[in-house]
C-alpha cells in the first residue's frame, strides 16, 4: 500500500511527512480549547505559546500522555489539523495516513489512534512502530540481520529497541521521558526555595542546563513568583539542582538500556561493538547522555544527526519505499463505506 501522509505524533511535538518532500510540518502537539466549544481556538505551536498563559475557559491540551493516547478527540482534532495545514500541499489526493505508535501501547489505545485518523478525514490509517521510524530516520539498516540499537529519548516515554532483520530482539521502555525532568525542577523549585515557575520557563531551564554528568558552575537567572512575598521576582537557578532533577530519569534509562544489552542474544550484542548504539528524541541532546551511556555499555554511542527529527524522517522513508517496509507497518484500518 503506498502511504500519502506520515504523521510523528508525539507527547509534545507532532510532525509530519509527504512522499518525495519529506518532512513538511513540525510543530507543538497542543490543542488550545475553549470550554463549551468543539473546534479548537488554536492548534501547534500558536496554541503552545499559550500554554501556562491561558485566560479563562481556555485550556490547552496535549493528546498524548507518556507516549500513549490520553484522549481520542483531542486526538482526531489535532490529526484534523495537520490535515488541515498540509492540504494543499497534498493537493487533494485520497488521504491514506500512516502514523507513529508507542511499541509498549495497548491494542485498544492503537485501535483508537487508528480510528482518530479515520474520523479525522483518512480513508485509510496505519500504524508503525515509533522505534522503528526513528530507527530509520536516524540512519540504521534496521532490515539488515546486523544488529541495530536506537534509544528514543522522548519528553513522554525513554524507549531502546534491538533491530534485526526488521525484527525487534529485544526492547525495554520507561512510561515517561524527560518531560518529567520540567516537572522536577518545578517541584523543586517550589519546595525548596519557595519560587513558582510555570511549565514553558521549566523547560527552557531543562533544554539550557540540563546534564547527565557533572554540572558546569553556570546559573541561569529566571523569571517567577515568590511564594513567600507574593511578588514576581527574578532567581538564579543552580546548576546542582538541574542535576538532581536530570539524575532520577537519566539513571534509570542507562540502567533500562544496559538490561537491553546485557539480555540480547550473544551474536547480536557482539554486533554493538562496531555497530554501538544511536540516541534519537528530543532529550538525546542532554549534554553527556551519550558519553554516559556509552561508558556504562562499552560501545560506541552517538547522537543522530537532528534527533527530534529522527520519528518524520524515518516515516518519509517509508512512504518512499513501502514495498520495502511492508513488515514494519504494525496494524490498519480503512474507513467503512456508509450504506
Amino acid at each position: 500500500m503506498r502511504w500519502e501522509m506520515g504523521i510523528d505524533l508525539g507527547t509534545r511535538n507532532v510532525r509530519a511527512a509527504l512522499p518525495a518532500e519529506g518532512p513538511v510540518l513540525s510543530q507543538a502537539a497542543a490543542l488550545a480549547l475553549r470550554e463549551g466549544r468543539d473546534a479548537p481556538v488554536n492548534a501547534g505551536d500558536a496554541a503552545f505559546s499559550v500554554y501556562g498563559r491561558t485566560c479563562e475557559g481556555v485550556s490547552v491540551h496535549f493528546p498524548l500522555h507518556d507516549g500513549t493516547l490520553k484522549n481520542n478527540v483531542h486526538a482526531e482534532k489535532l490529526i484534523q489539523w495537520v490535515y488541515y495545514v498540509t492540504e494543499e500541499r497534498r493537493k487533494g489526493k485520497r488521504l491514506r495516513a500512516l502514523l507513529t505508535t508507542a511499541a509498549h501501547a495497548r491494542a485498544v489505545q492503537q485501535e483508537a489512534l487508528l480510528q482518530a485518523a479515520l474520523d479525522a478525514g483518512a480513508s485509510e490509517a496505519g500504524l508503525i512502530s515509533s522505534d522503528a521510524a526513528s530507527a530509520l530516520g536516524a540512519g540504521l539498516d534496521i532490515m539488515s540481520p546486523q544488529a541495530s540499537l536506537i534509544i528514543d529519548v522522548g519528553a513522554g516515554k525513554v524507549a531502546a529497541a534491538l533491530f534485526t532483520r526488521g525484527l525487534v530482539a529485544a526492547s525495554a521502555y520507561l512510561p515517561y521521558g524527560v518531560g518529567r525532568i520540567d516537572e522536577r525542577i518545578q517541584r523543586m523549585l517550589r519546595t525548596e526555595k519557595g519560587f513558582l515557575v510555570g511549565p514553558k520557563t521549566a523547560e527552557d531551564i531543562k533544554q539550557a542546563m540540563a546534564t547527565a554528568l557533572t554540572p558546569a558552575p553556570v546559573s541561569m537567572p529566571v523569571a517567577g513568583l515568590n511564594l513567600q512575598k507574593r511578588v514576581p521576582e527574578i532567581l538564579e537557578v543552580e546548576p546542582e539542582m538541574v542535576a538532581r532533577a536530570c539524575e532520577e530519569v537519566v539513571g534509570e534509562l542507562v540502567f533500562m538500556v544496559a538490561s537491553v544489552v546485557d539480555n540480547a542474544p550473544e551474536e547480536l550484542a557482539a554486533d554493538l561493538n562496531d555497530a554501538g548504539c544511536v540516541l534519537a528524541g528530543g532529550g538525546a541532546t542532554i549534554a553527556g547522555l551519550d558519553k554516559r551511556l556509552g561508558d556504562r555499555l562499552g560501545i560506541p554511542t552517538r547522537v543522530a544527526e537532528s534527533p527530534g527529527n529522527c520519528g518524520v524522517i524515518g516515516l518519509a522513508k517509508v512512504l518512499e519505499e513501502p514495498d520495502k517496509y511492508e513488515s514494519l507497518i504494525l496494524e490498519k484500518m480503512a474507513k467503512q463505506a456508509r450504506h
